[in-house]
């Protein structure tokens, strides 16, 4: 990009008149630029979003100023993908983390300040082990580094996503406990809306709640520091959506919320309904349909809300979550702490990070077991019944048995440690999780996906309103219509999947590596894919089919969609 070109050419000037701040030569393309693999489907566009253009001279003279060092020695890049993440080496023997988000991260000031606010909140308010903020602007144009970015310290412990497969069985079990107990006293918070949380001097008056906590004096000195301001979370800011004018919140119920995220999309959708390079490549698949289609779905959605919330208070109330609970985003260190289920918890939290993007949300949408906890077919409320059939199967079929029924115990120890038995015990809440998660971007992923939810809603809609049949919304000819669709798109799917395996793919298509092994796998899947055009009974099947392949540059397709 010429734009970074010239800041590097700049740069190099600066760094020559005052290499006192820098006690290393930087590599400016490595830490400008997105270089750890490419993708297969739109490759420039996703380097281009991870990208982003700063001040190293600027940005390293206020690292040490913050950290009352003479000069950073090193910068180490350790992650690119929604943020730029690099180890800062002092002349001091001080290291700590530099966050840069990109322009997928989320909206410009509201990404960053709320998330500094949010880590300044827990470390107050709950004594949360998370890494304390060094120096931090939220405002690009704010000071000369010319970005946002985050200084942060670095966190203590081990990362438990590299010592997580050598822990024992046992040992995995107990930190779901664990972890499970930790996000619990999240729920000590008992705030009065939902959106997210910023300092007040970020946010102007209008956009604020007028309350934050339950039962708070206005004196209080929260009240005073922090409030409860517009949703951070990206899909409230996406593309076109940053410039609308639309119902971001705070919200005072529920149902104010959901009917915001439906009417966002369906506005969205009704005026411009783009591309994007986060589609999912099956969009385009026959049934996945056009505007007024998923204007009309949502519109149906819309009605069925307030059915959708849940009666008790327990059940909805504002809850602050962790809104990205992976293996990379905890450190651990050993532990001879007392628990109440084990005699001893073999390992412990010593810091959680990346609380980008959280917010604060209805109590049965936000709470949620983490990927590395998280498996399917967990029964609700807190018994979990034993394999079935388990004497009358084969030895290796056991031992298969167990590692599901041991996956399913540590989803079971979260859940429990982590819920409320209100929302614990609710019924058929997986179900209208997965409906609301989908009305957030119907057009992102399609209609087939979105209409099975909710058929999975009335399959259960006894359980949510007992004593009334659901509603019907397709005539026979329509349901039919739909079974061939979904047909088509889970073969779609699964030609996906066995792609993605065999070549070792990430999302979109994504090869880690060098440009000669993408190359490699490019080539290969190009024959993969005359393959699959080939298969097409007729020319316009053929034609179609070469639209549908997965592995496609989605910004550049002729004809996606239905309009």
């Amino acid at each position: 990009m010429k734009c970074l070109s010239r800041l590097a050419a700049l740069v190099r000037g600066k760094f020559r008149k005052r290499r006192q701040v820098l006690g290393f030569w930087p590599d400016l393309h490595s830490i400008y630029r997105y270089t750890s693999g490419h993708w297969l489907c739109n490759d420039q566009e996703h380097r281009d979003a991870r990208s982003v253009a700063f001040d190293i001279v600027a940005f390293c003279r206020l690292a040490a100023e913050a950290v009352d060092a003479k000069a950073v020695t090193d910068m180490i890049k350790i992650g690119e993908s929604l943020n730029r993440v690099f180890l800062v080496r002092f002349d001091t023997g001080v290291e700590a983390i530099a966050r840069f988000p990109t322009s997928l991260a989320g909206p410009p000031h509201f990404t960053t300040a709320s998330e500094v606010a949010t880590i300044d909140f827990l470390r107050c308010q709950l004594g949360f082990s998370i890494p304390r903020v060094l120096a931090w602007s939220s405002r690009a144009k704010g000071t000369d580094v010319g970005a946002e970015f985050i200084l942060m310290e670095k966190a203590p412990g081990l990362l438990l996503s590299d010592v997580l497969e050598d822990l024992p069985s046992y040992d995995r079990g107990m930190f779901a406990k664990t972890l499970g107990e930790c996000e619990r006293k999240l729920l000590d918070l008992r705030f009065t809306h939902y959106g997210s949380l910023y300092y007040k001097n970020d946010v102007p008056a209008p956009l604020r709640a007028p309350t934050l906590i339950e039962g708070l004096s206005p004196d209080n000195e929260l009240n005073s520091k922090f409030c409860i301001g517009p949703i951070a979370r990206r899909d409230f800011w996406e593309a076109e959506r940053e410039y609308m004018d639309i119902d971001r919140g705070p919200w005072r119920t529920a149902e104010d919320y959901m009917k915001a995220v439906a009417s966002r999309e369906q506005k969205w959708i009704a005026d411009f309904g783009t591309p994007h390079i986060l589609d999912d490549p099956h969009r385009v698949l026959p049934g996945q349909g056009n505007r007024d289609d998923h204007t009309k779905w949502l519109s149906l959605y819309t009605d069925l809300i307030p059915a959708l919330i849940p009666p008790l208070q327990e059940q909805k109330r504002p809850v602050l979550w962790h809104p990205d609970l992976h293996a990379s985003n905890i450190f651990i260190r050993s532990s001879k702490k007392k628990g109440k289920i084990s005699p001893a918890i073999p390992v412990t939290i010593s810091s959680i990070i990346d609380w980008q993007g959280a917010w604060i949300g209805p109590a049965f949408l936000q709470l949620k077991v983490p990927p590395l906890y998280r498996t399917h077919d967990v029964p609700p409320r807190r018994l979990l019944p034993a394999p079935d059939d388990f004497d009358s199967l084969s030895g290796s079929e056991k031992e298969t048995a167990k590692k599901i029924h041991q996956q399913r115990i540590r989803h079971k120890l979260f859940e429990v440690s982590a819920f409320p038995p209100a929302v614990l015990d609710m019924e058929a809440r997986e179900e209208r999780v997965y409906l609301e998660d989908l009305a957030q971007s119907t057009w992102k992923y399609g209609l087939i996906p979105f209409r099975m939810a909710l058929y999975d809603i009335f399959r259960h809609w006894q359980e949510i309103v007992p004593g009334e049949d659901p509603p019907v919304l397709d005539s026979p000819a329509e349901l039919e219509d739909l079974k061939l669709h979904l047909a088509t798109w889970l073969q779609h799917q699964e030609l996906l999947e066995v792609l993605d395996r065999e070549f070792n793919l990430g999302e979109y298509g994504y090869v880690m590596g060098d440009r000669s092994k993408f190359e490699m796998v490019r080539a290969a899947l190009w024959k993969k894919k005359l393959e699959y055009i080939e298969q097409g009974k007729d020319d316009e099947m053929r034609r179609k089919r070469s639209l549908w392949w997965p592995y496609r540059d989605t910004l550049r397709d002729e004809v996606v969609l239905e309009r």
